[in-house]
């Protein structure tokens, strides 16, 4: 019988990372995150790395969460934004649910007119999102594996909850690559964690423009030698081979 898996995706941080790492000097607009087939990949990458008495997790939920910009803003990128939602939505009915949290601005008067200065805008609250569906899945009671996909080092508090919980293994995981030191580093838990590396970057990009089809971007086979760093909030063993 398989494992039950959800993934809670705070998705401008796995973007905005794997992006920079397969598309360098390439918009980030160009190379979306296809949440699905990221989960799918993870459950992959997990399944090839972890003894689970011979049982393979099974992707059963994706939680995303992003930033929007408001429409008095970028009019097109919100418009974007929601026919992305809808694409990646499409197909996992009760599977993938994403959550679009307007991004904040600080606003100034021009000609009279109130109007958001786009260089201000930024996320907020998506990291408390993330936080509470990740303790709100491993509550659930419903799944054997709760992964969070994130870099965000604010979230430990996040993983610990979840953990203590006992209900759930709780786990983390990020793109990481040997080259580059900035993806280095884990996010420190109360609990020792033990990591591993493995294979996980095929096919999980996609260029949904509204008003064009959606494709996959192929991955170069240099993408392969990019990692996907895993951590165990319980002190799992996942050994690299």
């Amino acid at each position: 019988m398989a494992l039950t898996m959800a993934v809670v995706i705070d998705y401008q941080n796995v973007h905005l990372t794997g992006a920079s790492l397969f598309l360098p000097g390439r918009p980030y607009e160009e190379g979306l995150i296809d949440p699905y087939r990221f989960a799918c990949q993870l459950a992959l990458a997990r399944n090839a790395k972890v003894d689970d008495a011979g049982r393979h997790a099974s992707v059963e939920r994706v939680e995303v969460f992003r930033g929007l910009p408001i429409p008095e803003d970028d009019p097109d990128a919100y418009r974007r934004n929601q026919a992305q939602k809808s694409q990646w939505e499409r197909g996992h009915h009760g599977v993938v649910d994403v959550t679009l949290r307007p991004l904040k601005y600080t606003w100034e008067y021009r000609d009279g007119v109130k109007t958001p200065v786009r260089s201000s805008r930024r996320e907020k609250g998506v990291d408390v999102l993330c936080a509470l569906a990740l303790v709100d899945l491993a509550r659930s009671g419903h799944y054997d594996v709760v992964v969070l996909a994130s870099r965000d080092t604010d979230l430990a508090p996040a993983l610990d909850a979840a953990a203590r919980i006992g209900r759930s293994k709780v786990e983390a995981a990020k793109w990481f690559d040997p080259a580059s030191s900035w993806t280095m580093g884990r996010i420190r838990t109360e609990k020792r964690i033990r990591g591993a590396s493995c294979q996980g970057a095929r096919e999980i990009f996609s260029v949904p423009h509204v008003g064009m089809p959606a494709k996959r971007v192929g991955c170069r086979e240099a993408f392969l030698t990019r990692m996907l760093w895993w951590t165990s909030g319980r002190a799992l063993g996942i050994w690299a081979a």
